[in-house]
């Protein structure tokens, strides 16, 4: 079988096509050009090989980056001239066969440090738009792209970013860098853009780029067809369709693919085929033709291209609806996608996976177009697309489509509802085209179309039957309509789309939604805003600090110092270390579900050409744990690969080793897995499910708190609630990766970690060898976010057991499917209470338990995290908890960025709105109610400051009004008051070494650079304590050398740590140099090294952080947040219309940086409560979202429209260092606001559906299924 068929066409002249009988031998065959030089594919390469991996591992441009392999993450996107259009392209989909001809730019070959920067890669970087940096190429492409195309309007700019997701920043700062280039500026370019360019030396072709010399045809000789005879496959090139028809009749029983973009393969991998066939330069398939009566769009036409046709006819007569159509494709992927994804393509993977919600499918057939399809060279038929879902297509190729004119009275309109703003399948979709009379009669039998419902569920018949001939605009015909529809709407229940429950609303929704849209002016008032989608104006960012010049380089908003390396594409990752000839590669094995293991067969595994070995558990030469008990922080030994069972599905129980990846992932699909015979128990999942098998043994309590003071007496109300809050995916843009290289009797370690020390240990019990013989070092991760503290030693041990044992260099680099599935997450909670209070909310009793889901293991436990928070800033005397972990069928839960945190202002913000709708009052005024002493003089001057700044009290006003004149868009208003608790303990070297010649700084310390900053502010402070520019002074790696035993990465106290041990290194060497001084009082930094020198004087200074003797002391970071949503009730999509946040920073050591870290905090805060849902099989306990294809992250169409952010002025820390506060955790915690000012706008919701209750659980994450079924609409309720 095969996943695309492209090409149909009318009668062909008889073409004589023995060319193609001979294969070619010249490794010539296939040319293109990557940033100007010339590459052949040379035929030893496998026909799945991708650009991308050309790129990185022939052309050896490590810029270009790769995480989902599936078009989903964007970290791959490159620039090609392709015809002399320049497009975006995943270069993770395009295989490279397909490139030949093609001029291929990296992010290399716009700019550097060797031949000046691009000014976007500038701009990019001093606007604070890097963190990580690892999808920072990636953005400057896309953009370099959209400049390249002329597409560069606000509006452009905004919506072209789906296919680009960034974890760290919140998005904000790309936009608001990226915007400056946007053609709604006076000239183009902004002055922001002016002053970066004028600052440093930046080359960016803006107005001419299309035609710039960033790219050279490579004139390649053509049009002649190219057979490649590869080693396990043939490869084809073809410019005719009788040359397809030809290589059908001389291999009528292989498999193939004809390859158009290849995008299909991000939605379901494409297994190996026995022929390739790329038909992308067979002119015929690329014509658009359009006559009086329709328009003809052939099958290899990409979607983007489709969709700027349709918005070209759209001005035409009778075509008036293509309009909506373009709308609709750009909904379809994201641009990167469209730009090189066809229309074919899409419409034969609906062919053959009928299941798929495919848009196109979905609006052409609605619209009533026609499916020309080639049968041979010379035949052509004409299909329905319903009757083209019974065709077999093997051997036949579809030729275009066929889109008619449609008189003045047909009204078209279609329907795409997501889990987020963009970049993501359809839930459910639909369309509808309806001929209408002036008073809404329905004058021929309409198309009522629904994609989402059932592989087997196209139109809905029976209503369309029932509406010929009635008056839409009647409530009785409504009535009937609806009830017709929901009786025909029977959705499957597929795993892990949404329930059936809210597909069939959904759909019965959007029917409703089309009605009202018809006459809006016949609506009553209050219905009509049901009749459109929710719109989202261009986003925009404002950050509020002051600084003080007078503590430069400190408090200064300087450029983060990798910044530049990061846009560039020259910041190294572990991947990025150049390839070694002997090198391994491993890859897990894993477990498909739980159970008793009978055997492991490798035998077919090993038998395949380039798998070097198979290790499991028997082979491991020391403990086969990659968590040891022994180490830091931990309570149990983790396995590294099963033994005698399986405790979660997901679990490793093997590992592959290959010469390279391609043979590796193969290699692993042919392990089997033996279980033993018998029945297994069915995994429990969650807290509720251990709940109700009453098995006690998996529930631990771990600490419990009695009140210290009696309840208060005056108990008016007892309320009680519950809540959960769900697990979330780190999703950092790096996945877990490491490369080891054994030497003499030592290992070098290359490892993705947040805690060097920690991968020490376990590496060290799981090789079986001393520490000592075992060398770390880390220059940077791609985001960690919690992920990397524990769960990365899992890749370290294996990857250094392979390089161990093989004494082979050996590198592991973990899919996003294997990731998702092995290893653990945000440790989802559920929690109870009961609060006694008085008339006026004060609590006089509170009684809190806490259950979190900790998976197979103990380990990475909680509970001071969520305790601290859940108190907050509260008098808590009355109160009491308890703390229990549970043990269930998942991976262990770990650290996610404000673990515990997060959970515990949630619940205690549950508790707050609770009290305030039982007594009718503000939420402020309830949190003052309850507010201890020692923090009510800070909390209540913060509240009265942003309830000014956002507008606080005239929003909820208008919020109210809105909600009053609007039965089907709702606007909430909620908040969040926060005191996070920040704990030092843990010790972090510093050493700091003086060149004595030219007076230059070198710094390592023991904490990891993972976009936070952390480089940056501690050369910041090294250069105020030391009295020199920043540019002196150089950060190096972290390695296991200069800071033994140092502490984790995590918990928001890194940077202060290290910044502290660092300014503690540099005061003793002043002290040092005091002498120096002394004799040389007048003289340059430089002169008095030089001095130094003569004297013997050691200028290298060690500090370790202790907190018994150095600052930061505990202290607690204050922050209050109101934010506002809107809703439409009829699908449980919403917007975030504007947060305002006021953080307590304290004098922040870089406000640029510290800003970005609460933007993106926040933003993956919201991903937590909104779009971010992990959906299990409840049969075999597997993850059933474990891709980018349905697990989604936000986007930037997701973050807030209007994002405001201050920092609370002239509040220095007196325990802090130099006056600061951290700001990588906090923000996340507030983001609770969003589905508290979500219940704000449910409530009104569920009191027009006739709700009297005042409370509601209402548990995370509030998807859109959860947000619509939440306000209680039924059909019943549909009216006009």
């Amino acid at each position: 079988m095969f996943l695309f068929a492209m090409g149909q066409g009318n009668s062909h002249e008889s073409t004589n096509h023995s060319d193609l009988i001979e294969p070619i031998d010249e490794e010539s065959a296939i040319q293109f050009t990557i940033n100007k030089i010339k590459y052949s594919v040379p035929k030893c390469i496998r026909p799945q090989t991708t650009l991308n991996y050309f790129i990185r591992n022939f052309a050896k441009l490590k810029g270009t980056k790769y995480m989902c392999l599936e078009g989903g993450c964007g970290v791959c996107i490159v620039a090609v001239k392709i015809k002399d259009e320049i497009l975006a392209v995943n270069s993770c989909l395009v295989p490279i066969f397909l490139c030949n001809g093609w001029d291929i730019i990296t992010i290399e070959g716009i700019g550097g440090k060797l031949a000046d920067y691009n000014l976007l890669q500038k701009t990019l970087a001093d606007m604070n738009g890097s963190q990580c940096g690892f999808c920072s190429p990636a953005m400057v492409m896309n953009m370099y792209s959209l400049i390249a195309r002329k597409r560069t309007s606000a509006n452009d700019i905004e919506n072209s970013f789906g296919s680009n997701i960034c974890r760290c920043t919140g998005y904000r700062s790309i936009l608001d860098a990226f915007q400056l280039f946007s053609t709604n500026t006076a000239s183009g370019t902004s002055a922001s853009v002016r002053d970066i360019e004028d600052a440093h030396k930046s080359v960016l072709c803006l107005k001419n780029c299309a035609s710039c010399n960033d790219f050279e045809m490579i004139g390649v000789v053509g049009p002649k067809p190219i057979y490649l005879k590869l080693k396990d496959a043939d490869f084809f090139k073809v410019f005719t369709i009788g040359q397809i028809f030809e290589i059908f009749n001389k291999c009528p029983n292989a498999s193939y693919i004809l390859n158009g973009g290849n995008t299909g393969n991000g939605v379901y991998r494409i297994s190996k085929k026995d022929l390739y066939l790329d038909i992308n330069d067979i002119t015929e398939l690329q014509n658009i033709s359009k006559s009086a009566d329709k328009l003809s769009v052939c099958s290899a036409v990409s979607l983007e291209n489709m969709r700027a046709c349709c918005q070209k006819y759209s001005k035409d007569d009778g075509f008036e609806y293509l309009n909506q159509l373009a709308y609709h494709i750009n909904l379809i992927g994201h641009l990167a996608m469209r730009n090189i994804g066809t229309i074919a393509g899409n419409l034969m993977l609906k062919h053959q996976h009928p299941e798929f919600q495919s848009d196109l499918f979905l609006i052409l057939e609605t619209a009533g177009a026609e499916l020309h399809i080639l049968e041979s060279e010379g035949s052509k038929i004409s299909s329905t697309f319903l009757d083209f879902m019974e065709i077999d297509m093997r051997h036949k190729l579809i030729y275009s489509v066929v889109l008619p004119r449609l008189e003045y009275n047909y009204v078209y309109k279609t329907y795409k509802i997501m889990p987020r703003a963009q970049n993501a399948h359809a839930i459910v979709n639909a369309g509808f085209l309806f001929r209408l009379d002036d008073k809404t009669q329905v004058l021929e039998q309409p198309n009522i179309i629904f994609g989402g419902i059932s592989a087997k569920f196209f139109h809905a018949s029976e209503t369309e039957k029932y509406l010929k001939g009635k008056v839409l605009l009647d409530s009785n015909t409504l009535k009937n309509a609806l009830s017709t529809l929901g009786n025909e709407l029977k959705p499957d229940l597929i795993l892990p789309e949404a329930s059936p429950e809210y597909r069939k609303k959904l759909a019965q929704a959007l029917f409703y939604k089309f009605i009202l849209s018809l006459k809006p002016n016949k609506i009553d008032a209050r219905l009509r805003s049901g009749g459109t989608m929710l719109e989202r104006p261009i986003s925009s960012g404002k950050t509020d600090y002051n600084v003080d010049k007078n503590l430069w380089p400190v408090n200064k908003p300087v450029t983060k110092i990798e910044a530049y390396y990061q846009t560039s594409g020259e910041a190294e990752y572990i991947d990025d270390i150049s390839h070694r000839d002997d090198e391994v590669f491993c890859a897990f094995v894993l477990a498909p579900e739980t159970g008793p293991i009978d055997s492991i067969d490798a035998s077919e595994a090993l038998g395949m050409d380039g798998v070097v070995a198979f290790y499991s558990a028997k082979d491991v030469p020391g403990k086969n744990v990659f968590v040891d008990q022994t180490a830091l922080i931990t309570y149990t030994d983790e396995l590294l690969f099963a033994e005698k069972e399986v405790q979660y599905a997901g679990q490793p129980y093997g590992m592959i080793v290959a010469s390279d990846r391609y043979a590796a992932y193969e290699a692993v699909k042919k392990v089997k897995l033996i279980y033993e015979n018998g029945p297994r128990k069915r995994p429990l999942l969650t807290v509720e499910e251990v709940f109700a098998s009453n098995d006690k043994s998996r529930i631990y309590e771990i600490t419990h708190q009695d009140a210290t003071k009696p309840a208060g007496k005056n108990v008016k109300n007892t309320i009680k609630g519950t809540l959960v809050s769900g697990s979330q995916y780190h999703f950092t843009m790096e996945p877990h990766v490491c490369f080891c290289i054994p030497l003499e009797d030592e290992l070098n370690m290359f490892a993705s970690t947040q805690f060097v020390t920690f991968t020490l240990r376990n590496v060290s019990a799981c090789l079986g060898i001393p520490e000592n013989k075992i060398n770390i070092k880390v220059r940077r991760v791609g985001g960690a976010y919690g992920v990397r503290l524990t769960r990365s030693s899992l890749v370290a041990c294996a990857c250094a057991m392979a390089a161990q044992k093989l004494q082979r260099p050996a590198r592991m680099y973990m899919t996003i499917e294997d990731m998702m599935q092995a290893v653990g997450k945000r440790i989802p909670t559920y929690s109870e209470y009961e609060v006694g209070i008085d008339d006026v909310g004060k609590i006089q009793y509170l009684n809190w338990n806490y259950w979190a889901n900790k998976g197979i293991s103990m380990n990475d436990t909680v509970p001071s995290f969520a305790i601290e928070m859940f108190k907050n800033i509260y008098d808590t005397s009355t109160w009491s908890w308890t703390y229990n972990n549970v043990i269930t069928d998942l991976p262990c839960g770990t650290w996610c960025r404000s673990p515990g945190s997060a959970e515990g202002l949630a619940i205690i913000g549950d508790v707050m709105e609770q009290i305030a709708r039982a007594t009718h009052q503000d939420p402020f005024d309830v949190v003052l109610q309850n507010v201890s002493d020692d923090d009510r003089e800070r909390v209540t001057s913060m509240i009265d400051q942003i309830k000014k700044t956002s507008e606080y009290e005239d929003r909820r006003k208008a919020a109210d009004l809105f909600n009053k004149e609007n039965r089907w868009k709702k606007r909430g208003v909620g908040t969040s008051v926060m005191k996070f608790h920040v704990g030092f303990g843990q010790g972090f070297h510093a050493l700091v070494s003086v060149y004595s010649i030219d007076g230059t700084v070198s710094i390592t310390h023991g904490g990891i650079e993972m976009g936070q900053g952390i480089n940056t502010k501690v050369a910041q402070v090294a250069a105020y304590t030391l009295g020199i520019d920043m540019d002196m002074i150089r950060v190096k790696p972290t390695n296991n050398l200069t800071a033994p035993n140092d502490g984790a990465s995590g918990a928001s106290i890194t940077s202060d740590c290290c910044a502290s041990a660092t300014k503690a290194a540099c005061e003793e060497l002043l002290k040092r140099l005091k002498p120096v001084k002394d004799i040389l009082p007048n003289a340059t930094w430089k002169d008095i090294t030089n001095m130094a020198a003569t004297l013997n004087i050691d200028l290298c200074a060690s500090h370790k952080y202790n907190i018994l003797e150095d600052l930061p002391k505990n202290y607690a970071v204050y922050g209050v947040t109101v934010a506002e949503v809107e809703l439409d009730i009829l699908t449980g999509q919403h917007i975030v219309r504007r947060v305002d946040l006021l953080e307590d920073t304290g004098t922040s050591l870089n406000p640029e940086i510290d800003a970005g870290q609460i933007q993106g905090a926040f933003v993956m805060g919201m991903g937590m409560w909104t779009t971010e849902h992990l959906i299990y099989d409840p049969s075999t306990g597997a993850l059933a979202n474990h891709r980018t294809w349905n697990y989604k992250p936000p986007t930037a169409l997701d973050i807030p429209v209007d994002f405001r952010v201050s920092f609370l002025r002239n509040a220095p820390n007196p325990v802090g260092i130099l006056g600061s506060k951290t700001t990588g955790e906090p923000a996340l915690c507030m983001s609770c606001a969003i589905p508290v000012a979500i219940r704000y706008a449910l409530d009104s919701a569920r009191a027009d559906a006739g709700n009297t209750e005042v409370w509601y659980n209402l548990d995370g994450p509030l998807t859109v299924e959860k947000i619509m079924l939440s306000s209680l609409t039924e059909p019943e309720q549909m009216d006009l």
